[in-house]
C-alpha cells in the first residue's frame, strides 16, 4: 500500500501547481479574460440562429496562492420574428492553490437572477463543464478540487471534481426543496507549437431530484485553439453522452472560445 502512495505523492511534486480559470480557455493560465458563444442543437420547437449561451469570464491572481474568479452568463432564443433573453446565475468565486503540489480548491456562489422564459432552454443546452447556470434557485454553493498529470513533454491531465448545492423550486405545492449534484472533469490537453488541443469528458450527476433545470448531464468535448502568447482563439464541439446508456437524442453543442491573457 505505501508503494503506490510514495508513487503518487513523487509524480504529484513533479508536476506544476494547477491555475484556476475556465475549463475551455487556456488550461494552468492566470490572468484571464474569456468569452465562450455556445450554440446547443434544440430539438424542440424550430430556433433560429444564434439561440444558445454566452459566457464571459474573468479571473485575477492575488498571489501565487489566490485567484478571484467571476462569471456572467446569457442565453437567447430566438424563432421567427421573435426572441427571448435571460441573464444566467452570476458566478463568483475564489481559487486557493499550492505551490509546491498540483492542487487547485474551487469555492463558489451563484446569485440568483434567471428569469422564466424560453431563453433558459437554451442555455441550459448550452451550459457544458460548470456548476448549473440555468435554473431557478434561491442559491446555490460549489467546491471543486483540481489537480493535473503531466503525461508527457506536451501532454497533460486535468482532473476536476466536487459537489454543488443548490435551493430549487420545485413546484407550487412543495415550495423548495435541496439538490445535490456532483460535477466533475477528465480533460486531456496537448500544448503544441501552433494549437492547445483537448478531449474532455465533463458531467454533472444528480444526487436528488430537485425540479426543473436540475437533471444529470453528461458531455464530451473536443476543443482547439491558437497558442498564442495574448489572445487564443478557439472552437469546440461537443455532444451529450447520457443516451449511450439510456433512451434519448445525441444533442450536439458548437461554439467559439476567445481568452486574453493579461499580466498581474
Amino acid at each position: 500500500m505505501r508503494s503506490p502512495l510514495l508513487f503518487v505523492a513523487l509524480l504529484m511534486g513533479l508536476c506544476a501547481p494547477a491555475q484556476a480559470q475556465t475549463i475551455w480557455s487556456r488550461p494552468y493560465q492566470p490572468n484571464q479574460i474569456a468569452v465562450e458563444a455556445l450554440v446547443p442543437e434544440i430539438p424542440d420547437g424550430n430556433p433560429s440562429f444564434p439561440s444558445g449561451a454566452t459566457f464571459l469570464t474573468a479571473t485575477r491572481s492575488l498571489n501565487d496562492n489566490v485567484e478571484l474568479a467571476v462569471e456572467l452568463p446569457l442565453a437567447r432564443y430566438a424563432t421567427g420574428g421573435t426572441s427571448t433573453t435571460a441573464v444566467g446565475n452570476p458566478y463568483v468565486g475564489i481559487g486557493l492553490s499550492s505551490t509546491s503540489r498540483p492542487l487547485l480548491v474551487e469555492l463558489g456562489a451563484r446569485i440568483p437572477a434567471v428569469p422564466t422564459n424560453q431563453a433558459l432552454q437554451a442555455g441550459q443546452r448550452a451550459d457544458l463543464g460548470r456548476t448549473a447556470a440555468f435554473r431557478e434557485e434561491a442559491v446555490s454553493l460549489s467546491g471543486l478540487l483540481n489537480t493535473r498529470l503531466v503525461l508527457g513533454r506536451t501532454t497533460t491531465l486535468r482532473l476536476r471534481a466536487g459537489v454543488s448545492y443548490a435551493s430549487v423550486s420545485a413546484d407550487s405545492s412543495a415550495g423548495r426543496t435541496a439538490g445535490w449534484q456532483l460535477p466533475y472533469a477528465a480533460q486531456l490537453w496537448r500544448t503544441g507549437e501552433r494549437f492547445v488541443t483537448g478531449f474532455s469528458v465533463v458531467g454533472r450527476p444528480t444526487l436528488t431530484d430537485a425540479g426543473q433545470g436540475f437533471g444529470s448531464a453528461h458531455q464530451a468535448v473536443f476543443s482547439i485553439m491558437l497558442n498564442g502568447t495574448r489572445v487564443q482563439p478557439g472552437l469546440l464541439l461537443g455532444t451529450g453522452i447520457d443516451p449511450l446508456v439510456e433512451d434519448g437524442e445525441l444533442v450536439l453543442v458548437g461554439g467559439l472560445t476567445l481568452s486574453l491573457s493579461y499580466r498581474r
